[in-house]
Formats: C-alpha cells, structure tokens, sequence
C-alpha cells in the first residue's frame, strides 16, 4: 500500500509541475495577445529568465510592435486587426528533470487569418528553468524567430517613440521618387519592337497571383521543391506567385516545359521545378536584382515597376524586409489584401499584416513577361 501511496504522489507531482508550465506558457502567449491588440505594452517578464539575451529581445519586440500598432492607428495609415483569433495548443511532450524542463508544443492556428508575429503556428521548443518555486522560460525555438526577436545573441534596438513616429511618418508618406521601369516605352507601343526579335507581351494577373498565393500560403505546391532547409521557402514562394500570375498553368506539363520561366544557367536563369531552382529564382537579393534589373528589348521575363512605398504597392506586389536595417534584405512576401494590408508568407508559412514588419523595405510591382518567340 505503501508504494501505492508513493507512487500516486509521485503521479500527482508530476501532473502539477506539468500544469503550472503550461500555464506559464499559455500566460505567455495571452499576454502578448493581449498587449497587442490594446496597443499597449504589458509587461511579460514574470514568465522569462530575464537573464537570457533572447529573452531581453522578446521584451524590447514587443515594446517596439505595441508603440508601432498603436502610433499608425492613432494617424489613421492602415488597417489595425483588433480581432482575437482561436488558438489551439498541443503538447507533444513535456521531459521534467529535476529543475529543468523542455517542451515540445504544436500551436495550430485559424488558416485564414493573419496572426501576430509572436505567434508562430506548428512546432515551438521551449526551455524552461525552476526559479524560486516558479518555472520561467530560458530558451524558444519557432520558425519565424529571426524575423521577429531577430537573434538570441545580440541585443536589438527599443526604438524611441519620437524616433518610431517619424520612420512610420516616412514609411506612409506619399512617393516622393518616380517610378523605376526596367523596361523601355518601345515594348509597350507594340509586341514587336522596331528591329527586335518577334515577342508577345504577357501581362500580370494580380488577381491570379493573389488566387496562387492564397491557395498555397499554408500548404505549399508539392509540385515543386521545397526551399525551407536551404535558408527559407520565401522567394521560392514569391517566383512561383509571379510565375502563376504571368499566366503560366499550375500543371508539371507548364513547369517542366519551363513556361513563363528563363531557362539558363543557374546564375542566370529564372526558373524552377520539383528538383530545385535557380539563384535569381529562390535568394532574396538575387530575386530583386534580377527583377528590377534594366532589361534590353530581346531579352525575354519579367518586367517590373519599382515603386518607393506601401501606398503605391498592388495587390500580386512583392515587398522586400531588412529587418536588422543593415543593408541585407532576408525576407519577400507578397501583397494580398490591399485594403486591409495583408501580406501571404513562406517561412514561416502564414499571413502577416504590414505594420507587423520591421525594418527596411523595398516595393516593386510586377507587369508583364516579355516572351521571345
């Protein structure tokens, strides 16, 4: 009876500790949700090891999101979500050893809504440590960290209110540069351009692009490969939305046959398949400068329009993030929602609201698919 006795102690320990960190995680989450849509910063440091880097970096993300969501909805820029979307968690392991603890936790989230940044659905790995009779998170693990709290090792910045209030100022205020085409007027009095070889224009179908992006935001298109592990599915994604919007067919016949791609080498072309893709196809840099770039008349793919804000933006349109501002752009995501400004992502494989990225950023519309017959 003894050991029975023991053994439903043992049991009961167990079932406690393994609630109180859920709870401190569930806490956590809530509190930021709660934070973001009141637009006021709440303090969530009761549930961190405040020790850690990582941890300093939450407190200063969410400080700097609040001041942003609250001051571009105080001037009226753009849509503000003010709406609680469900969450659903499930733990897929709880290991307690003494002090420590590690969970593996799957979030599952509504698939067409857009949520906040510090929300990240599928698998989020916390460390946790025992302080004073209380768990408190050491460490997180989830997909869009980097985008986000941007590292564990360097502390990020807490923008000042003045400061933020005249980046958003700049961010919302009407285009000041003309927009850069890399294309001539030639190509568009005509499909054939005086001494040029015979092409046939293929204009850009936001509402197509949008179709795309909207149908494999969450599930990518296994039909082709899959970037994720090689740095990031994000350009991959926004090629594959271009290319969709140029016209092309999502059928393995289309993108085997290379339509409305540039076949070439890989530092050259501009395509992709169920095997892999090209550099200006995938990288970040590489899918702006090949772009954007200026384009002779013979030479076939896409045209561009540069644009210099979020105001000049379409809906199929691409945005760029450099989110530590240091001159290196790590992020696409394409628009989806002009009204409510509402951008579909991969890597993390999700909606996002505008105001949510941080950052540099650049703009460019796409506008036709030169195809050189």
């Amino acid at each position: 009876m003894s050991n029975s006795i023991a053994y439903a102690d043992l049991y009961f320990l167990k079932n406690s500790e393994e609630d109180n960190i859920k709870n401190i995680i569930e806490s956590f989450y809530n509190t930021q949700y709660d934070a973001y849509l009141q637009m006021e910063y709440k303090d969530i440091t009761p549930y961190l090891d405040m020790t850690k880097i990582q941890n300093q970096n939450k407190v200063i993300a969410l400080k700097n999101l609040t001041a942003r969501r609250k001051y571009i909805y105080q001037k009226g820029y753009c849509y503000i979500e003010k709406r609680r979307f469900p969450l659903e968690f499930n733990y897929k392991a709880i290991d307690i050893n003494g002090n420590q603890a590690s969970v593996i936790l799957e979030i599952k989230l509504d698939g067409q809504n857009a949520y906040p940044p510090f929300i990240c659905g599928g698998e989020n790995i916390f460390k946790l440590i025992k302080m004073e009779n209380n768990w408190k998170i050491t460490g997180h693990d989830y997909e869009d960290l980097s985008f986000y709290e941007i590292s564990k090792e360097k502390l990020i910045r807490e923008f000042q209110l003045k400061e933020l209030a005249e980046m958003i100022d700049k961010e919302f205020s009407p285009d000041l540069k003309k927009e850069y085409r890399n294309f001539s007027d030639v190509e568009l009095k005509s499909n054939v351009g005086i001494l040029s070889l015979p092409a046939v224009n293929h204009y850009y179908s936001t509402s197509r692009a949008v179709e795309y992006a909207n149908k494999y935001v969450f599930n990518r298109n296994t039909k082709f490969y899959d970037a994720t592990s090689g740095g990031g599915d994000c350009t991959n994604f926004a090629s594959q939305v271009l290319w969709y919007g140029f016209g092309a067919n999502d059928t393995m016949n289309d993108i085997l046959n290379k339509v409305m791609m540039v076949p070439g080498s890989y530092e050259e072309g501009w395509y992709a398949g169920p095997g892999g893709g090209s550099r200006n196809w995938e990288n970040v840099e590489a899918f702006w400068s090949y772009m954007t770039s200026y384009k002779s008349i013979d030479t076939p793919g896409p045209r561009a329009v540069v644009v210099d804000s979020i105001n000049s933006l379409d809906n199929g349109g691409i945005m760029q993030i450099d989110f530590s501002n240091d001159g290196k752009f790590e992020h696409a995501v394409i628009l989806v929602d002009k009204t409510t400004l509402k951008f579909a992502q991969h890597t993390p494989n999700t909606y996002r609201y505008y105001q949510e990225y941080t950052g540099a950023k650049r703009f460019f519309n796409p506008y036709y698919f030169r195809e050189i017959e």
